[in-house]
């Protein structure tokens, strides 16, 4: 098995995408999926402009809950991170169709429990590991502060076995296996390749 860690935000429908797509490859692969997160409201914030990724002086894990649209989300995430990698990505993929095909709100509770439901998790020990909000918030830190050191400036960004790294965004859900190992297959060989393609991007009218 090689592991593709998988940078995405909730709030992004392309981060939703890129999952669907590569965990329908991962078992044709080899492939062994980590996830992690980035915020795009931290990226993006107006404070943190012309500053090093790795340098933010507005830090999403210092606001308040009923702050940051996604925040409650990223620390789900982390508490169903605690029944282990399956279950982590159960539960990232129902709470993005949640999001993103019934248009639900990320922070909200039924949403929350709606997802652990669906991915099959242990309800009972979720809200006990998500009232442990200290300990998910540096967790959430860690994810925050590795996604700076690479530089990662958009959802999803893949990191390869290789160590080369890359965001990418599809306009379609991508669900049929042969396609999915097709497009994946097309996204690595344009990282390794020796020309070193950086930007390919379609002009939009």
């Amino acid at each position: 098995m090689q592991t593709v860690t998988a940078y995405l935000d909730y709030l992004c429908p392309f981060a939703w995408r890129g999952l669907e797509l590569v965990q329908v490859a991962a078992p044709q692969l080899g492939l062994d999926l980590e996830l992690r997160h980035f915020s795009l409201e931290q990226g993006n914030h107006r404070a943190n402009a012309g500053l090093p990724r790795n340098a933010p002086v507005w830090k999403l894990v210092e606001q308040p809950l009923e702050g940051p649209r996604a925040l409650r989300a990223f620390l789900a995430s982390h508490a169903a991170r605690q029944q282990g990698k399956t279950a982590h990505l159960r539960f990232a993929l129902e709470l993005f169709r949640l999001r993103h095909q019934d248009q639900r709100e990320l922070g909200d509770d039924e949403t929350l429990v709606d997802a652990v439901s669906r991915a099959g998790l242990d309800l009972e020990r979720f809200m006990a590991d998500l009232e442990d909000e200290e300990g998910r918030r540096i967790e959430l830190g860690r994810d925050l502060e590795a996604a700076g050191e690479l530089a990662v400036f958009g959802t999803p960004t893949f990191v390869l076995p290789s160590g080369d790294a890359a965001y990418f965004r599809f306009t379609q859900l991508t669900t049929e296996p042969e396609l999915a190992v097709n497009l994946w297959e097309l996204y690595t060989a344009v990282l390794h390749n020796g020309a070193h393609i950086e930007t390919i991007k379609r002009p939009r009218k």
